[in-house]
């Protein structure tokens, strides 16, 4: 029985959604058994029950002589024919059957075949009607523009920026944000072959490679992780690997070098209009299966969200006149803003700056003018020990001056990092010397000894400090000019005089273990919410924390879980502070932007079934990809989903547009099509098998064939769906 109070408790969109759902699953596979009924009964077979779901019956009819039934677990369903039925295979061999004219099995092989591939060639099709109507309303795409580039992952090393687009990726075309990530969790091994370059050759011996791994390819380059080394597996051919995971191989092929492995090549252009440039950027990919990344994320509309949905007490809060919701913004100051990317990085070149909003507004005959103040950065008054150089960007000042991963910075202009400049400081403090020879030291660790110290000139770029800001605590913090990244460690070098730390009893030498943060609320919220950080070996990163706490409610101190030099543990509250002595300021006002779609919009009946073809081919490729990708090895079976999984999946896709759904629904109908014709017993498929050795042998399998090769199926596939349902009660419960 349906809780009533639950009901109750739902929002009559929240209902409209399930029924959307609900209806739309109900659909596809009314329409796969509506193929394999309409033929059956075109070919004169007696048609004895018509079912959608299975397990016990919540309603039925009989109408003539066929029993329509609605079972209680929708996710399936079948259409019993007399002389064919999965549960008893005896029946396709029975003779006594096979006398009754009406019987499946007394069919001919073709008439048998056209009954079973009914049901697919019904999903084909309704898959592209639904994909019609979907361009029929109109298809919202997030435009395959980049917004975001993390820090110290494969498309930051790179070197690819916010504004670039991407085009194609191993030479397939790119016409949507989601089809960038599926390509890169989708991508097969690519094998590439290259000119063998003399620095490499050194490397190719077995054990431990350089920190800095790279291979230098003519003008083509590829980074590895730090941790990456070479092992041999035979005299010309070797693996690079990190840690337990390939991640590819390195085979002589001639003169040259063939490499194969996940890497992507990834070609767009930067710029818009008349000065854009082409782009190829060679990523390889972390992680494996459909969590395979490389860093990217989507761009935004220039349109803002509505100011309650972001963070309180942020410049943006504190506008003048207040923004409100869909204002677009044009200009700030005197400077053309055309997206998001651009409007960040003149943010952050200004951020020490009021500055003047230009917008558009609905209802409105001419721009507004909204002034936004400055904000200075929330801390606490310590300076952290800065930890190793985690990443460095392909042809960047860091690059090019010799700088290494696993490198310590330990001076700058002969000041001590750490001691006379804050390390979270040294984005602003190096931006400022663009342009400039600058001398630093780092400290570099070697195979067998000490470290040791290297001098090193750098001359920075012109890049705006804090351009990327450390939102995830694996993030590590980026200098633009120099095109590196490092972890700040937890550990406290210096105290600042008079701060709140030092008046909370913080001392050097002291090392946190543990942040909580009270974050401001908003305006829908009803209680403060508090925010943990612990660190540990793998995640000791205070650049996050620091971001973090430019969220905090400044009325409510920061709770710092203090390990002393002595080794004694103690809490202390720290209420954050906006030091007026530092010239240090937030790189972002706090506003938050609508998503940058593209509506894909039919123009007519013709046009509809040209996008529905051209999503359908892509849909089955995909399809496809993944099916290999599963039987390969590089997704894991763990991260299939089953009934529950789809129905969340469909609620959430419910929730943002009808045509979504549609497009949901249309893959649904696609992904039906495949797996029912896998050639596994029970499924239409394995069907297909036995009619097509009739066709063949000109005679029917075996009794016992039929009746292992059934039992095997069902087994199979029993097991399956058990494993999926598990596996989604399961992220049901995880955190």
């Amino acid at each position: 029985m349906v809780n009533t109070a639950f009901l109750l408790a739902l929002s009559f969109e929240s209902i409209l959604n399930v029924l959307y759902v609900a209806m739309g699953i109900g659909l596809v596979i009314f329409f796969h058994e509506l193929g394999h009924f309409a033929v059956a009964k075109w070919c004169n077979v007696s048609v004895e029950r018509f079912s959608i779901g299975f397990g016990p019956v919540i309603w039925r009819v009989k109408w003539g002589e066929t029993e329509y039934v609605l079972s209680i677990v929708p996710f399936g369903g079948y259409v019993k024919m007399l002389g064919q039925d999965d549960i008893d295979p005896s029946q396709l061999t029975s003779d006594e059957i096979a006398e009754d004219p009406r019987s499946y099995s007394a069919k001919n092989v073709p008439q048998r075949m056209a009954i079973i591939s009914a049901g697919v060639i019904m999903n084909l099709i309704t898959g592209l009607l639904f994909f019609a109507c979907a361009y029929g309303l109109g298809v919202g795409t997030e435009q395959p523009i980049v917004g975001l580039v993390q820090v110290g992952l494969p498309a930051w090393e790179a070197g690819m920026e916010p504004g670039d687009r991407i085009r194609r990726i191993n030479g397939d075309s790119i016409s949507s944000f989601e089809d960038v990530i599926l390509s890169v969790a989708l991508a097969p091994s690519q094998r590439l072959l290259f000119q063998e370059p003399e620095d490499l050759v050194a490397l190719l011996d077995p054990g431990p490679a350089s920190e800095e791994l790279r291979s230098r390819f003519a003008t083509r380059r590829i980074r590895l992780p730090h941790d990456a080394i070479v092992v041999a597996d035979t005299s010309s051919q070797w693996s690079i690997k990190s840690g337990p995971t390939s991640l590819f191989q390195l085979t002589r092929s001639g003169s040259g070098l063939a490499v194969s492995g996940n890497m992507l090549k990834v070609e767009g252009s930067r710029g818009v209009g008349t000065s854009a440039q082409s782009m190829t950027w060679n990523v390889l990919p972390r992680g494996k299966g459909t969590g395979r990344k490389i860093g990217l994320g989507p761009e935004h509309d220039t349109q803002f969200l509505a100011p309650e949905t972001g963070p309180a007490g942020w410049p943006a809060s504190r506008a003048k006149p207040a923004l409100q919701d869909k204002d677009r913004l044009k200009q700030i100051n005197d400077t053309p803003i055309t997206s998001v990317a651009q409007m960040r990085r003149y943010q952050a070149r200004h951020a020490n700056q009021e500055l003047v909003y230009q917008i558009e507004r609905e209802g409105e005959a001419g721009p507004i003018e909204i002034t936004v103040p400055p904000s200075r950065f929330l801390t606490l008054g310590i300076s952290m020990d800065i930890g190793q150089v985690t990443s460095i960007r392909d042809r960047s000042p860091a690059d090019t001056a010799g700088l290494r991963i696993g490198d310590k910075l330990i001076t700058v202009n002969g000041r001590d990092i750490g001691k006379s400049v804050n390390p979270l400081e040294l984005p602003n403090f190096l931006a400022k010397l663009s342009g400039q020879e600058v001398k630093i030291e780092v400290l570099r660790p070697q195979p067998t000894g000490e470290p040791e110290t290297i001098a090193l000139t750098v001359t920075p770029d012109d890049q705006p400090g804090w351009l990327n800001t450390p939102e995830q605590q694996s993030s590590p913090l980026a200098i633009p000019s120099l095109g590196l990244a490092f972890d700040c460690t937890v550990n406290i070098l210096t105290v600042t005089p008079g701060s709140p730390a030092e008046k909370a009893g913080i001392q050097s030498g002291d090392q946190i273990s543990q942040v909580t943060i009270t974050l401001k609320q908003l305006s829908t919220e009803t209680k403060p919410t508090t925010f943990d950080i612990t660190f540990d070996d793998q995640n000791a990163n205070w650049a996050h924390a620091i971001w973090m706490i430019q969220r905090s409610d400044e009325s409510k101190p920061v709770l710092l879980h203090v390990v002393g030099a002595d080794g004694k543990e103690r809490d202390i509250g720290v209420t954050p502070w906006r030091n007026p002595d530092r010239d240090w300021y937030l790189p972002k006002r706090g506003t938050r932007h609508y998503p940058l779609n593209e509506i894909r919009q039919a123009t007519g009946i013709g046009n509809a079934m040209g996008l529905a073809f051209n999503h359908a081919e892509t849909t089955l490729a995909r399809i496809w990809l993944t099916l290999r990708s599963l039987f390969t090895g590089d997704i894991s079976v763990t991260e299939l989903h089953g009934p529950i999984g789809i129905a969340r999946a469909a609620y959430n896709v419910a929730e943002t547009s009808v045509s979504k759904l549609l497009i949901f629904l249309g893959f649904l109908s696609l992904n039906l099509a495949v797996i029912n014709f896998l050639p596994i017993p029970v499924l239409d498929g394995g069907h297909m098998v036995f009619l097509t050795w009739e066709a063949v042998t000109r005679r029917r399998p075996s009794e016992r064939v039929l009746i292992a090769a059934t039992y095997f199926g069902l087994a199979f596939v029993l097991l399956l769906m058990v494993t999926v349902i598990f596996l989604d009660i399961e992220r049901m419960w995880s955190p």
